[in-house]
């Protein structure tokens, strides 16, 4: 009886779901042009809400990256040629906080909110390697029935290899430049289903 409560608590408190949406990349080949050679990107969502302001979420989202050169008027030296082309697999844990109070599947009060979110992430290369990384995001949630939930999410993912695009440190004489290193970016829309709903949650829980 105790772990059944307490799983049923836990699921009262959880949504799961899907992202889908377009994602890009930053690095030797595309140093700070946003939404170029967007591709393709989707996911899965598992989302634990502590309260109306706080949720851990753990989240795999595929997404391709690809860059070249010719897209740009001045490309760095010894660039040309270096077009290419990746597949990735990001497997992230984060934190959110709501700047509003929130809770998943209310219709009324507590409905909808911008958030922010940061947290650790590890990419896997499908053209080889893997990198661990950090992430951070902002995005708005609104529930759209009892048990459904929508929204839209920009985030952000800064690895600790230089090797997404396939070469390293072009432009540059050191090596170990650190801000050098690649960055991705998927913006998406993503829908949440809630466990349980909140019209069945007894009093004491609420």
């Amino acid at each position: 009886m105790f772990f059944g409560t307490k799983l049923s608590s836990a699921q009262r408190k959880s949504d799961i779901g899907l992202i889908g949406g377009t994602a890009y990349y930053l690095g030797d080949v595309n140093h700070t042009i946003h939404f170029n050679s967007l591709s393709p990107a989707g996911g899965f969502i598992f989302r634990y809400n502590f309260n109306p302001r706080n949720s851990i979420r753990f989240n795999a989202v595929y997404a391709t990256l690809k860059g070249d050169p010719a897209d740009f008027d001045q490309p760095f030296p010894g660039s040309p040629g270096l077009a290419f082309k990746t597949g990735l697999v990001d497997v992230g844990i984060s934190t959110e906080f709501n700047f509003m109070p929130y809770k998943a599947a209310k219709l009324r009060k507590e409905r909808y909110t911008p958030y922010v979110s940061g947290g650790i992430s590890y990419t896997i290369l499908f053209s080889g390697g893997y990198s661990p990384g950090i992430n951070f995001a902002g995005g708005f949630k609104y529930n759209i029935t009892t048990r459904m939930s929508g929204g839209i999410e920009w985030s952000f993912h800064k690895t600790f290899s230089d090797e997404l695009d396939g070469v390293q440190n072009i432009g540059y004489e050191n090596n170990v430049f650190f801000h050098n290193k690649d960055w991705y970016s998927i913006v998406g829309i993503f829908v949440t289903y809630k466990i349980f709903d909140w019209g069945i949650d007894c009093a004491a829980y609420e």
